[in-house]
């Protein structure tokens, strides 16, 4: 049979999850609907165009949590959805859960929303989702993987929106990973049409099409509601469909143009490397990278911590009690897949209506849904311990890496002098507050990397671990020097074991009023005292620089831990002594972890417009910059882009670490001999509190080496005052570029995922586990059977011996 010259692939985008909150509720074909409206409109609209257009397939790229809440309202349109499906008259592609911007999220949502996604999707409408489509964009090295593992077959890397993926003039590629796998994949050609593009043919396309083999014409759609700007049919289509026939084109879905076509092509194999993704999502409409802090990435990440540490604690408290959290577990990662998805993540400023009717944004719906999220996976995790108390702290480690760590602690009913004791010996510790017998301090323990560890309060005065002296502006140890430069944001970190230095610029940039109403300030008040148009700079008379007000003190000092502060009021009237807006940086060194904390605070009682940077100045010449994505990292030769954790500097000699807190917008500077990494804090209207809190590790790190400092600083270490001790070391890995990236419990086994976080071959590296477990399989990322893994049991313990193709993603069944 003659096959067609080009295919059409006529593909609707929408999400519930994101823009569906922002039209929840109207009128369809006589029915009132409360939360899924512009769904179910935008669904019955491509079914309609199906009957409209015989011969066009339509196809649909939602989010999957869509189809489920559509069921609940309206079951008769996912019946009809299925009817046409089963038609082959209409297809799903895409097949994530929330339709997420999924590099600037953490492992394991990389991988959930990819499973629960096509799981959904097979369970409410009987279909299996072979084909991933970008959406608005998710793009990174380890994704060809991530999709073989998760089920998918095919890719395609065209998206609309925010930056196209290396543009390659191919009808089809086998698109690379860093680990080697590949996947046959469209790329980011110049033959995917805008919805924007209505009420026209595709004249300008016919003799684009001919410089291709067979290739896919990508109409994207937008069904919006009625009103809105992007049609509320198919009708500004029409003239296109019908060329389309003119031309011999052959309507297909995503899926069926590869198993029409992959075979008896030779495909180029292209390795795509995060620079030239082109991703950036700081332009989009009132959103993106420093959109009100950045406070919806850091949330996330919050919430994610919380969550796995939930999951993972309930999978080792399930081997011992029986109690299963797996179905509640499963409804909090969904919620959190939905909260990633783009227009919560970028699009902040659109309008979201809450479950209660409230009208909002969806940044400031995004973060209160993380809060509630992130209390109730702590309050999952409270109901792990018992409600006495005594004499003991177990302190509690999930995320798999093992590191000397600075944890908050509480002790009810203390002793006015207490000592804490690990394994018979004193730990570090200080006492922040002793309010009526309940003491507050921060202490340093040994902490197993999966599992439970225990501390003993007894009576007596802790030792004196460190010295540490200060002046009115500098703070040194035995480690570390830190120093104010005066007139300046800029606190000097000189570590004294390597001579090296890195100066912290707490703030840089401009500053001005913003009305409460949206658009500049016209003009300044009388009542104002001192008003800042700038953090920094030589744009601006100097009184109105905050430089010059700048205060510096030493705002805490003990054995364990120093702070270094520096204050300045931004906006002050002459009518109260309380400051209208003032901006805080400190830098504090723990003395016996050696971690050094960088933190820019800002508060303002008013909007504000502010172009907010933090920078990080070191002298290292012919400096390297690594930044990373998820389950990997890469050098990076932009000076423009974006780190998903983390960014590593070094040469050949020295180097160091800086762990972000959520502010993945980054700015390179390259000199012969110095350089700055330059982080977005926060660009245009603010109001209220914000915290930045950097972590910076001195020292020429591996690429494991900065991936486990960065799991560790984000990690929930939670300690519990109980009656007895509780110890258990529930995993040990003998390599560490093996890294854990989640336990959890399923069905009825547990499954245990592994990263070769490396570029090199691993082989016969031990993994040791307890002896709950009588059987072992490597499967893919939904569970299915890859191969049997044995194993020997040795002095109480399950060993399993694996070997680890590089930067290769393991998960392990492990069956009792």
């Amino acid at each position: 049979m003659k096959k067609a010259p080009f295919y059409y692939f006529f593909c609707n985008h929408w999400t519930q999850g994101g823009i569906g909150f922002a039209f929840p509720t109207g009128w369809y074909n006589g029915k009132k609907y409360n939360r899924t409206f512009s769904t179910v409109y935008t669904i019955h609209k491509m079914l309609d165009a199906a009957d409209k257009y015989p011969g066009l397939k339509v196809s649909m790229e939602l989010d999957a949590y869509a189809y489920e809440e559509v069921e609940k309202e309206d079951p008769g349109c996912i019946k009809r959805l299925k009817k046409y499906i089963k038609e082959e008259k209409a297809a799903v592609d895409g097949g994530t859960y929330g339709q997420p911007f999924g590099q600037d999220y953490g492992w394991e949502p990389n991988i959930r929303q990819l499973t629960y996604g096509r799981k959904t999707v097979k369970e409410v409408l009987d279909y299996d989702v072979r084909a991933f489509l970008v959406e608005e964009q998710w793009f990174h090295p380890q994704m060809p993987q991530i999709l073989k593992k998760s089920g998918f077959e095919y890719a395609s890397l065209q998206n609309q929106n925010s930056g196209q993926v290396k543009p390659l003039n191919k009808s089809m590629i086998l698109w690379k990973g860093i680990d080697g796998i590949k996947i046959p994949s469209i790329p980011a050609n110049d033959l995917m049409v805008s919805c924007v593009r209505q009420y026209t043919g595709y004249d300008g396309y016919k003799e684009r099409l001919q410089d291709y083999e067979r290739p896919l014409l990508f109409q994207w759609v937008e069904i919006w509601p009625p009103g809105m700007d992007w049609g509320a049919s198919v009708e500004p289509f029409e003239k296109a469909i019908n060329q389309v026939e003119e031309w011999g084109g052959k309507p297909v879905t995503l899926q069926e143009y590869f198993d029409l076509e992959i075979e008896g092509r030779n495909l180029e194999e292209i390795y795509i490397p995060l620079d030239q993704s082109n991703y950036t999502n700081n332009w989009y409409q009132g959103g993106g990278w420093g959109y009100d802090g950045d406070q919806v990435i850091m949330w996330d990440q919050k919430a994610e911590q919380a969550l796995l540490a939930y999951e993972s604690f309930s999978a080792v408290q399930h081997i011992d009690t029986q109690v299963d959290n797996s179905a509640e577990i499963e409804r909090l990662w969904k919620h959190l897949l939905i909260l990633q998805n783009h227009d919560f993540s970028v699009a902040r400023s659109y309008r979201a209506i809450t479950e209660e009717g409230l009208t909002t944004e969806a940044g400031s719906y995004g973060i209160a849904k993380y809060k509630e999220l992130t209390s109730t996976c702590l309050y999952g995790i409270d109901k792990f311990f018992p409600e006495k108390i005594g004499n003991h702290l177990v302190v509690s480690n999930y995320n798999g890496v093992m590191k000397q760590k600075a944890v908050p602690f509480e002790i009810e009913s203390a002793e006015s002098n207490i000592s804490l004791e690990q394994d018979g010996e004193d730990i570090p510790f200080y006492i922040t507050d002793n309010n009526g017998g309940k003491i507050s301090g921060i202490m340093v323990p040994k902490m197993p990397a999966l599992g439970y560890s225990t501390v003993t309060i007894k009576n007596g005065k802790g030792e004196n671990f460190s010295s540490v002296q200060t002046g009115e502006d500098w703070i040194e140890d035995e480690n570390f020097m830190i120093k104010w430069r005066k007139g300046s944001w800029n606190i000097e970190i000189y570590n004294k074991n390597n001579d090296q230095r890195v100066d912290f610029t707490g703030f840089t940039g401009p500053i001005g009023k913003q009305n409460e109403h949206g658009g500049p300030f016209p003009a300044l008040s009388p009542a104002h005292e001192v008003f800042t148009f700038a953090f920094d700079g030589t744009t601006h008379c100097p009184d109105q620089l905050s430089l010059s007000r700048i205060q510096a003190e030493i705002e805490s000092s003990n054995s364990l831990e120093s702070t270094l502060k520096l204050h300045c009021d931004l906006l002050t009237l002459h009518t109260t002594e309380t400051p209208v807006a003032f901006a805080e940086s400190r830098v504090t060194i723990n003395h016996i972890t050696n971690e050094v904390k960088c933190q820019s605070y800002l508060y303002t009682g008013v909007y504000l417009s502010v172009q907010a940077h933090a920078v990080f100045n070191h002298s290292l010449n012919e400096a390297e910059y690594y930044r990373d994505f998820p389950f990997g990292e890469e050098r990076t030769e932009k000076n423009e882009g974006y780190a998903n954790s983390y960014v590593r500097v070094q040469n050949e000699q020295k180097g160091f670490t800086l762990v972000h807190p959520g502010v993945q917008r980054i700015e390179l500077q390259r000199d012969h001999d110095k350089g700055a990494v330059k982080h977005l804090l926060a660009r245009d209207k603010i109001f209220g509190e914000y915290e930045w809190t950097f972590s910076l590790h001195f020292g020429k790190h591996e690429p494991h080496e900065s991936a486990r400092l960065s799991k560790a600083d984000r990690a929930l270490v939670v300690v519990k005052q109980t009656e007895k001790p509780k110890t258990n070391e529930f995993l040990a890995i003998e390599d560490d570029r093996l890294i854990m990236s989640s336990f959890s419990k399923q069905s009825e086994c547990y499954f245990l995922r592994i990263v070769n976080y490396s570029n090199e071959t691993l082989q016969r590296k031990t993994i040791s586990l307890p002896n709950h477990f009588t059987k072992f399989q490597e499967v893919d990322f939904e569970g299915n059977l890859l191969a049997d893994v044995n194993f020997t049991v040795k002095d109480s313990c399950t060993q399993l011996v694996l070997d680890f193709s590089p930067w290769e993603i393991v998960t392990l069944k492990c069956m009792v």
